[in-house]
Protein backbone atom coordinates (compact mmCIF):
# COMPACT_ATOMS: atom_id res chain seq x y z
CA UNK A 1 0.00 0.00 0.00
CA UNK A 2 1.12 3.55 -1.01
CA UNK A 3 1.02 6.23 1.20
CA UNK A 4 1.56 9.66 -0.42
CA UNK A 5 3.95 12.73 1.00
CA UNK A 6 0.38 14.66 1.89
CA UNK A 7 -1.40 11.58 3.68
CA UNK A 8 2.01 11.81 5.75
CA UNK A 9 1.51 15.27 6.43
CA UNK A 10 -1.88 15.10 6.76
CA UNK A 11 -1.69 12.28 9.84
CA UNK A 12 1.17 14.26 11.32
CA UNK A 13 -0.74 17.17 11.36
CA UNK A 14 -3.96 14.90 13.07
CA UNK A 15 -1.81 13.70 15.62
CA UNK A 16 -0.26 17.41 17.09
CA UNK A 17 -4.28 18.76 16.63
CA UNK A 18 -5.18 15.91 19.34
CA UNK A 19 -2.40 16.04 21.41
CA UNK A 20 -2.51 19.74 21.36
CA UNK A 21 -6.36 19.53 22.38
CA UNK A 22 -5.75 16.67 25.24
CA UNK A 23 -2.80 19.26 26.39
CA UNK A 24 -5.25 22.32 25.99
CA UNK A 25 -7.90 20.45 28.51
CA UNK A 26 -5.57 19.28 30.83
CA UNK A 27 -4.57 22.86 31.28
CA UNK A 28 -7.79 24.16 32.03
CA UNK A 29 -8.25 21.68 34.21
CA UNK A 30 -5.20 22.55 36.24
CA UNK A 31 -6.42 26.09 35.95
CA UNK A 32 -9.99 25.74 37.19
CA UNK A 33 -9.27 22.59 39.52
CA UNK A 34 -12.04 20.82 38.06
CA UNK A 35 -12.16 17.26 36.67
CA UNK A 36 -15.28 17.88 34.85
CA UNK A 37 -15.45 20.69 32.28
CA UNK A 38 -18.13 20.01 30.34
CA UNK A 39 -20.79 17.50 30.41
CA UNK A 40 -19.05 15.12 27.97
CA UNK A 41 -16.86 14.62 30.40
CA UNK A 42 -18.75 12.55 32.73
CA UNK A 43 -22.46 12.76 31.61
CA UNK A 44 -23.05 10.90 34.84
CA UNK A 45 -21.23 13.36 37.28
CA UNK A 46 -21.95 15.93 35.29
CA UNK A 47 -25.87 16.04 35.95
CA UNK A 48 -25.12 15.14 39.68
CA UNK A 49 -23.10 18.32 39.60
CA UNK A 50 -26.27 20.03 38.39
CA UNK A 51 -28.86 18.27 40.91
CA UNK A 52 -26.13 19.35 43.89
CA UNK A 53 -25.56 22.90 42.97
CA UNK A 54 -29.37 23.84 42.57
CA UNK A 55 -29.85 22.63 45.63
CA UNK A 56 -26.85 24.28 47.28
CA UNK A 57 -28.55 27.54 45.75
CA UNK A 58 -31.29 27.01 47.16
CA UNK A 59 -30.11 26.53 50.69
CA UNK A 60 -28.17 29.74 50.41
CA UNK A 61 -31.44 31.14 49.80
CA UNK A 62 -32.96 29.75 52.84
CA UNK A 63 -29.91 30.82 54.50
CA UNK A 64 -30.43 34.70 53.32
CA UNK A 65 -34.04 34.46 54.44
CA UNK A 66 -32.70 33.13 58.06
CA UNK A 67 -30.74 36.52 58.43
CA UNK A 68 -33.44 38.44 56.79
CA UNK A 69 -36.40 36.76 59.05
CA UNK A 70 -33.58 37.49 62.17
CA UNK A 71 -32.65 41.06 61.45
CA UNK A 72 -36.45 41.96 61.16
CA UNK A 73 -37.56 40.30 64.39
CA UNK A 74 -34.23 41.51 65.77
CA UNK A 75 -35.77 45.00 65.28
CA UNK A 76 -39.48 44.03 66.40
CA UNK A 77 -37.76 42.62 70.01
CA UNK A 78 -35.88 45.98 70.04
CA UNK A 79 -38.97 48.68 69.70
CA UNK A 80 -41.02 46.60 72.50
CA UNK A 81 -38.35 46.35 74.49
CA UNK A 82 -38.76 50.54 74.61
CA UNK A 83 -42.34 49.88 74.33
CA UNK A 84 -41.85 48.08 77.70
CA UNK A 85 -39.68 50.75 79.27
CA UNK A 86 -42.44 53.44 78.50
CA UNK A 87 -44.83 51.23 80.13
CA UNK A 88 -42.71 50.09 82.83
CA UNK A 89 -42.26 54.18 83.16
CA UNK A 90 -46.79 54.95 82.78
CA UNK A 91 -46.89 51.97 85.85
CA UNK A 92 -44.73 53.94 87.84
CA UNK A 93 -46.53 57.58 87.20
CA UNK A 94 -49.45 55.75 88.06
CA UNK A 95 -48.38 54.42 91.40
CA UNK A 96 -46.34 58.26 92.19
CA UNK A 97 -50.41 59.57 90.89
CA UNK A 98 -52.22 57.77 93.00
CA UNK A 99 -50.69 59.29 96.53
CA UNK A 100 -52.83 61.71 98.56
CA UNK A 101 -50.09 63.72 99.04
CA UNK A 102 -50.21 65.33 95.27
CA UNK A 103 -51.78 68.39 94.50
CA UNK A 104 -53.86 69.56 91.32
CA UNK A 105 -50.91 70.85 89.52
CA UNK A 106 -48.44 68.13 90.60
CA UNK A 107 -50.93 65.37 88.59
CA UNK A 108 -50.95 68.06 85.55
CA UNK A 109 -47.16 67.71 85.87
CA UNK A 110 -47.09 63.79 85.90
CA UNK A 111 -49.72 63.69 82.98
CA UNK A 112 -47.38 66.02 80.33
CA UNK A 113 -44.28 63.12 81.21
CA UNK A 114 -47.75 60.46 80.64
CA UNK A 115 -47.98 62.15 77.07
CA UNK A 116 -44.53 62.70 76.38
CA UNK A 117 -44.13 58.74 76.55
CA UNK A 118 -47.51 58.45 74.53
CA UNK A 119 -46.06 60.08 71.36
CA UNK A 120 -43.00 58.16 72.30
CA UNK A 121 -45.45 55.02 71.84
CA UNK A 122 -46.82 56.27 68.38
CA UNK A 123 -43.35 56.72 67.09
CA UNK A 124 -42.18 53.09 67.71
CA UNK A 125 -45.72 51.59 66.67
CA UNK A 126 -44.80 53.08 63.56
CA UNK A 127 -41.35 51.44 63.67
CA UNK A 128 -39.75 50.30 60.06
CA UNK A 129 -37.26 48.05 58.83
CA UNK A 130 -34.48 49.20 56.68
CA UNK A 131 -35.88 49.12 53.37
CA UNK A 132 -38.79 51.81 54.93
CA UNK A 133 -41.16 48.94 55.43
CA UNK A 134 -43.38 49.20 58.85
CA UNK A 135 -43.27 46.27 61.40
CA UNK A 136 -46.74 46.46 62.54
CA UNK A 137 -48.89 46.98 59.53
CA UNK A 138 -49.51 42.87 59.13
CA UNK A 139 -48.93 42.43 55.23
CA UNK A 140 -49.73 46.01 54.51
CA UNK A 141 -46.09 46.58 55.08
CA UNK A 142 -46.17 50.30 52.99
CA UNK A 143 -49.03 51.47 55.28
CA UNK A 144 -48.49 53.76 58.09
CA UNK A 145 -50.07 51.35 60.95
CA UNK A 146 -51.45 53.83 63.38
CA UNK A 147 -52.59 57.65 63.50
CA UNK A 148 -54.11 59.87 65.96
CA UNK A 149 -56.45 62.37 65.03
CA UNK A 150 -55.18 65.13 67.50
CA UNK A 151 -57.58 64.18 70.24
CA UNK A 152 -55.96 60.85 71.53
CA UNK A 153 -57.91 58.74 68.98
CA UNK A 154 -55.55 56.12 67.43
CA UNK A 155 -56.92 54.20 64.54
CA UNK A 156 -54.85 51.22 63.49
CA UNK A 157 -54.52 51.01 59.08
CA UNK A 158 -52.87 47.65 58.76
CA UNK A 159 -54.29 44.43 59.19
CA UNK A 160 -54.10 41.38 61.09
CA UNK A 161 -51.85 38.96 58.84
CA UNK A 162 -48.28 37.76 59.73
CA UNK A 163 -45.85 37.60 56.97
CA UNK A 164 -43.89 34.58 57.03
CA UNK A 165 -40.16 33.34 55.26
CA UNK A 166 -39.12 30.02 54.10
CA UNK A 167 -35.65 29.27 55.78
CA UNK A 168 -35.50 25.80 55.49
CA UNK A 169 -36.58 23.38 52.87
CA UNK A 170 -39.96 22.35 55.44
CA UNK A 171 -39.40 25.24 57.77
CA UNK A 172 -41.00 28.51 57.86
CA UNK A 173 -40.90 31.14 60.22
CA UNK A 174 -43.56 34.07 61.23
CA UNK A 175 -41.02 37.22 61.01
CA UNK A 176 -43.76 40.00 62.66
CA UNK A 177 -46.87 40.82 64.71
CA UNK A 178 -49.13 42.76 63.29
CA UNK A 179 -50.14 46.11 65.48
CA UNK A 180 -53.83 45.08 66.11
CA UNK A 181 -52.04 42.24 68.23
CA UNK A 182 -49.57 44.14 69.70
CA UNK A 183 -50.71 47.36 70.48
CA UNK A 184 -55.24 46.93 70.38
CA UNK A 185 -55.36 44.01 72.45
CA UNK A 186 -55.15 44.97 75.93
CA UNK A 187 -57.62 44.00 78.58
CA UNK A 188 -59.39 46.94 79.93
CA UNK A 189 -60.12 44.84 83.37
CA UNK A 190 -64.28 45.15 82.57
CA UNK A 191 -63.87 42.12 80.10
CA UNK A 192 -63.33 44.36 76.71
CA UNK A 193 -60.13 45.43 74.90
CA UNK A 194 -58.37 48.69 74.55
CA UNK A 195 -55.81 50.08 72.93
CA UNK A 196 -52.35 51.18 74.46
CA UNK A 197 -52.79 54.98 73.69
CA UNK A 198 -56.22 54.62 75.18
CA UNK A 199 -54.77 53.08 78.56
CA UNK A 200 -52.09 56.44 78.60
CA UNK A 201 -54.60 58.98 77.18
CA UNK A 202 -57.28 57.98 79.80
CA UNK A 203 -54.72 58.28 81.96
CA UNK A 204 -53.57 61.45 81.29
CA UNK A 205 -56.84 62.55 80.97
CA UNK A 206 -57.34 61.14 84.32
CA UNK A 207 -54.67 63.31 85.90
CA UNK A 208 -55.69 66.49 84.11
CA UNK A 209 -59.04 66.77 85.98
CA UNK A 210 -57.44 65.20 89.15
CA UNK A 211 -59.24 61.84 89.41
CA UNK A 212 -56.70 58.89 89.56
CA UNK A 213 -57.57 55.53 89.58
CA UNK A 214 -56.30 52.63 90.34
CA UNK A 215 -57.58 51.17 87.21
CA UNK A 216 -54.97 52.88 85.47
CA UNK A 217 -52.58 50.33 87.17
CA UNK A 218 -54.27 47.10 86.19
CA UNK A 219 -55.13 48.27 82.64
CA UNK A 220 -51.41 48.48 82.67
CA UNK A 221 -50.17 45.45 83.79
CA UNK A 222 -52.40 43.98 81.04
CA UNK A 223 -50.17 45.65 78.54
CA UNK A 224 -46.87 44.87 79.81
CA UNK A 225 -47.97 41.29 80.01
CA UNK A 226 -48.68 41.71 76.01
CA UNK A 227 -45.43 43.26 75.79
CA UNK A 228 -43.79 40.09 77.23
CA UNK A 229 -45.90 37.32 75.92
CA UNK A 230 -45.05 38.84 72.20
CA UNK A 231 -41.28 39.22 73.17
CA UNK A 232 -41.41 35.92 74.68
CA UNK A 233 -42.87 34.73 70.93
CA UNK A 234 -40.06 36.59 69.36
CA UNK A 235 -37.09 34.78 71.49
CA UNK A 236 -38.62 31.39 70.36
CA UNK A 237 -39.52 32.32 66.59
CA UNK A 238 -35.15 33.72 66.84
CA UNK A 239 -33.98 30.68 68.39
CA UNK A 240 -35.63 28.42 65.52
CA UNK A 241 -33.90 30.48 62.69
CA UNK A 242 -30.41 29.88 64.52
CA UNK A 243 -30.90 25.43 64.92
CA UNK A 244 -32.29 26.21 61.41
CA UNK A 245 -29.35 27.83 59.85
CA UNK A 246 -27.14 25.72 61.71
CA UNK A 247 -28.93 22.97 59.90
CA UNK A 248 -28.75 24.67 56.56
CA UNK A 249 -24.52 25.33 57.24
CA UNK A 250 -24.17 21.56 57.92
CA UNK A 251 -26.40 20.65 55.06
CA UNK A 252 -24.66 22.80 52.61
CA UNK A 253 -21.56 21.29 53.87
CA UNK A 254 -21.89 17.60 53.21
CA UNK A 255 -23.51 18.65 49.50
CA UNK A 256 -20.35 20.63 48.80
CA UNK A 257 -18.26 17.78 49.67
CA UNK A 258 -20.32 15.49 47.43
CA UNK A 259 -19.84 17.91 44.94
CA UNK A 260 -16.00 18.48 45.51
CA UNK A 261 -15.72 14.29 45.13
CA UNK A 262 -17.68 14.30 41.84
CA UNK A 263 -15.80 17.70 40.19
CA UNK A 264 -12.61 18.59 41.86
CA UNK A 265 -9.81 17.45 40.15
CA UNK A 266 -6.99 15.41 41.13
CA UNK A 267 -3.96 17.34 41.06
CA UNK A 268 -1.08 14.71 40.97
CA UNK A 269 -2.66 12.52 38.56
CA UNK A 270 -3.45 15.72 36.17
CA UNK A 271 0.43 17.04 36.59
CA UNK A 272 1.52 13.42 35.92
CA UNK A 273 -1.52 13.50 32.46
CA UNK A 274 0.45 16.88 31.44
CA UNK A 275 3.71 15.86 31.18
CA UNK A 276 3.45 12.70 29.23
CA UNK A 277 0.71 14.41 26.87
CA UNK A 278 3.55 17.54 26.46
CA UNK A 279 5.91 15.05 25.79
CA UNK A 280 3.69 13.61 23.29
CA UNK A 281 2.76 16.85 21.51
CA UNK A 282 7.04 17.31 21.46
CA UNK A 283 7.67 13.99 19.76
CA UNK A 284 4.85 14.59 17.17
CA UNK A 285 6.11 17.59 16.28
CA UNK A 286 9.95 16.43 15.79
CA UNK A 287 8.66 13.28 13.82
CA UNK A 288 6.59 15.73 11.50
CA UNK A 289 10.14 18.12 11.30
CA UNK A 290 11.85 14.69 10.08
CA UNK A 291 8.62 13.85 7.80
CA UNK A 292 8.74 17.08 5.91
CA UNK A 293 12.40 16.21 4.88
CA UNK A 294 11.38 12.68 3.61
CA UNK A 295 11.12 13.28 -0.06
CA UNK A 296 13.10 11.87 -2.90
CA UNK A 297 13.21 15.63 -4.38
CA UNK A 298 15.99 16.14 -2.13
CA UNK A 299 18.15 14.15 -3.52
CA UNK A 300 17.88 14.70 -6.90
Amino acid sequence: MRISTAQLFQQSVTTMLNNQTELAKTQEQLATGKRVLTPSDDPAAATRILDLNQVIDTTDQFQRNADFAETRLALEETALTEVGNILQRVRELSVQANNDTNTASDRKLIAKEVRENLGALMQLSNSTDANGEYLFSGFKTDTKPFTDDGSGNVTYAGDQGQRSLQIGSSRQVVIGDSGADVFMQVDDGAGGKNSMFAVLNDFANDLEANTPTGTTLTRLDFALNVVSDTRASIGARMNTIEGQRNANASFTLLLQENRSNLQDLDYAGAVSRFEQQLLALQASQQTFVQLKGLSLFNYL
